[in-house]
């Protein structure tokens, strides 16, 4: 049996799958349905991120699967990678596999998925049908301030009208 760890800040839904050794970081969002499975070795999230309704974060490898800061991972995101950067966003029913890492600032279009032993480099984005890569030339900083707006949203909403786990 794992252990979970919240952080004071951090907000959890009681109706969210948490299974394995989780460490929930300051600020961060877990929704009503979303799963976080550690099967194999731990999960680390860092600060303000938000995990959506049935967005699953799985560690299927014997190495802590390490989520930066200020993350966004959408309703039925699926990552079950090695790593996730900073300031990424996974959207709706994107799926990043296997042993990837996902760098920092980069973008998982709707319904697209990563290749299972790739190293997405900082600023990519994925998108389209079919599924096309770019960097990203912008600074980035309309999407840090819409997240910080998003978040202080739901962390003032989600108590309101769901069950929060206590920080541990």
């Amino acid at each position: 049996m794992g252990r979970l760890q919240i952080a004071p800040r951090a907000l959890v839904c009681k109706n969210a799958v948490i299974e394995g050794d989780v460490k929930i970081g300051d600020g961060t969002v877990v929704h009503v349905g979303a799963s976080i499975i550690a099967k194999r070795g731990p999960i680390i999230i860092g600060a303000n991120n938000i995990v959506c309704e049935r967005a699953t974060i799985v560690n299927n490898h014997e190495t802590p699967l390490v989520i930066g800061d200020d993350n966004l991972f959408e309703t039925d995101a699926l990552v079950e990678g090695c790593g996730v950067g900073h300031r990424n966003v996974v959207q709706v029913r994107a799926k990043v596999f296997g042993s990837c890492v996902l760098g920092n600032n980069c973008v998982v279009g709707a319904t697209c998925t990563t290749e299972p032993s790739d190293d997405v480099p900082d600023n990519t984005v994925i998108f389209g049908s079919p599924q096309v890569r770019r960097i990203r030339t912008d600074s980035n900083t309309d999407h840090i301030s819409m997240h910080r707006k998003h978040l202080e949203y739901i962390q003032e909403m989600l108590p309101r009208y769901n069950h929060i786990v206590g920080a541990e």
